[in-house]
């Protein structure tokens, strides 16, 4: 059956691929997901609408859009995914990278509770980023797409689940272990890791790669941003979460950086945490979420990247 139909619902990570697919001749229903799950709380056993009750509402909060129109389009969206029965065939279109493995999870998820017939959903899974791909190499991976079968359905819905837990081991044992039909998750969910306080300094990896594009010298938040680009294998922050990093290294009661944009530079207290002679944690403690887990505290769970584990305090939690 081809995807190219008006009767197929085509789900993407965003509204560029979304006119690259116009421009491509793919028609249909194109529904982009929009969401940055790496970043706020993800908590479990929640249907899709209340999920996206608490996401939105976490997304105003961090100035990704004035809240009543974030809640709006979160209940456009899950109300067209809902109609997913509805379409001859449903097709996933994803690329490697953290921000899109955690949304093709969640709608794998959601999928896998509506049961629809087996063959109804397919996935296309890029190396490549799909939003800068021509209309041209877009419909190249038409062919290339695969149904989805009820053992993916299974593992993407159970990974899901362990990302939305309060605990972080099941985190961790996915991200040491590879998911078949799923070439780029475990990749994915060991970035996910990074995100976490890590032992040697408190600091997760995204907030360390700001500081240290910071501390290259003064530029402005553009330049910053691609600094910080640069030291990722796939790239997944987009230029409003990562000054959102910036902002909170920033504006912390034990801040980082200083400056306006133009002449940020690490404080005092920055240089001792990049040069490994502080940390940050027992300055700051956390108050953030990654998925169903709270970090809060200073004796909250920390990635130790030497030994590939999480631990507390002196403890391994895995």
């Amino acid at each position: 059956m081809s995807s190219r139909t008006v009767a197929s619902l085509h789900i993407t990570n965003g509204d560029s691929v979304v006119y690259t697919f116009k421009k491509a001749g793919i028609l249909g229903t194109h529904l982009p997901w929009r969401d940055v799950l790496h970043e706020g709380p993800v908590p479990g056993e929640l249907a899709l609408e209340d999920c996206s009750r608490v996401r939105g509402a976490y997304l105003a909060s961090r100035g990704y859009g004035k809240p009543i129109r974030v809640l709006h389009d979160f209940q456009a969206r899950d109300a067209v995914i809902r109609r997913a029965t509805e379409f001859d065939e449903v097709v996933l279109w994803f690329e490697h990278d953290l921000y899109d493995q955690l949304q093709m999870l969640q709608i794998l998820h959601v999928l896998h509770g509506m049961e629809l017939e087996p063959g109804r959903v397919s996935i296309v899974q890029s190396d490549s980023y799909l939003g800068s791909m021509t209309a041209e190499e877009i419909v190249t991976l038409h062919p290339k797409r695969r149904t989805v079968t009820r053992a993916m359905f299974e593992r993407a819905s159970l990974v899901w689940k362990h990302f939305c837990s309060s605990e972080p081991a099941s985190l961790l044992a996915d991200a040491s272990t590879e998911h078949a039909g799923f070439p780029h998750l475990r990749t994915a969910l060991h970035r996910l890791c990074e995100e976490y306080p890590w032992v040697s300094d408190g600091l997760s990896r995204s907030q360390r790669q700001a500081l240290q594009s910071v501390a290259q010298g003064p530029a402005r938040n553009d330049e910053l941003f691609r600094r910080a680009q640069a030291r990722e294998e796939a790239p997944f922050l987009g230029d409003t979460a990562f000054y959102a990093i910036v902002d909170d290294l920033r504006a912390s009661p034990a801040p980082l950086i200083e400056g306006n944009e133009g002449m940020t530079m690490p404080t005092a207290l920055g240089r001792r945490v990049l040069g490994g002679d502080a940390d940050w944690m027992e300055e700051a403690p956390a108050d953030r979420w990654i998925g169903g887990v709270h970090l809060s505290g200073s004796r909250t769970a920390r990635w130790d990247d030497a030994q590939g584990t999480f631990r507390l305090a002196e403890e391994a939690v895995d």
